[in-house]
């Protein structure tokens, strides 16, 4: 059984032999003929390229180059072979210390502006407390009187009664305006409901 298959196998290795000599024949014989055909069509197109070649050879002359060539060896082998680097700097030996008073004075000058800043914010809030104060003397004088004698009295108690009054108001403000925004979303929200239902 082998040996048969081993037969057939080789049976099929000469065939496929046979068929790749007789393309390879085919291809040498086209081949030939191309570039036959080739060197034909283009033999003046050839010509003129090597003609040109040989004028341009004809230009130069071998001894100038040759000498050319010979200068810049010598140039090279007369070139250190380190050559030193001498490392500069713009503003010399104090440019560190430069740039650190440069740096220092950038950060001063931004820690006095926002200092100033805060300041004139605080200034001006007080400003507008003192005038709200102003403004209750001149319309209430009795709670004016009021106010100043429990300052007398204990100013420390009084100011943090106040500070939990104002914190206790800023809170039913801000309940108030979340509530209020609340109930727009609601009636927004029914408005659509509507719209919906009625099918506009």
């Amino acid at each position: 059984m082998q040996k048969e298959e081993i037969e057939e196998k080789v049976t099929m290795m000469e065939e496929l032999f046979q068929g790749l000599i007789g393309r390879i024949d085919v291809l040498e014989i086209g081949m030939a003929d191309f570039l036959k055909a080739f060197m034909e069509q283009y033999r003046n197109v050839l010509e003129s390229i090597a003609a040109r070649v040989e004028t341009a050879n004809k230009r130069y002359d071998e001894s100038k180059i040759q000498a050319n060539i010979d200068e810049l060896t010598k140039v090279v082998a007369n070139m250190p072979k380190v050559i030193t680097v001498r490392n500069t700097h713009h503003f010399g030996a104090w440019s560190k210390s430069l740039i650190i008073c440069v740096v220092i004075a950038f950060v001063f000058s931004a820690g006095s502006v926002g200092t100033a800043l805060y300041f004139n914010h605080q200034n001006n809030r007080l400003n507008s407390e003192a005038y709200n104060f102003w403004l209750v003397r001149a319309l209430y004088p009795e709670v004016s009187k009021t106010i100043d004698g429990k300052l007398a009295e204990d100013p420390n108690a009084f100011i943090h009664h106040a500070e939990k009054a104002m914190v206790k108001q800023q809170a039913i403000i801000a309940a108030e305006a979340e509530a209020k925004q609340v109930e727009q979303q609601q009636k927004a929200a029914k408005q659509r409901l509507e719209k919906v239902k009625s099918g506009k």
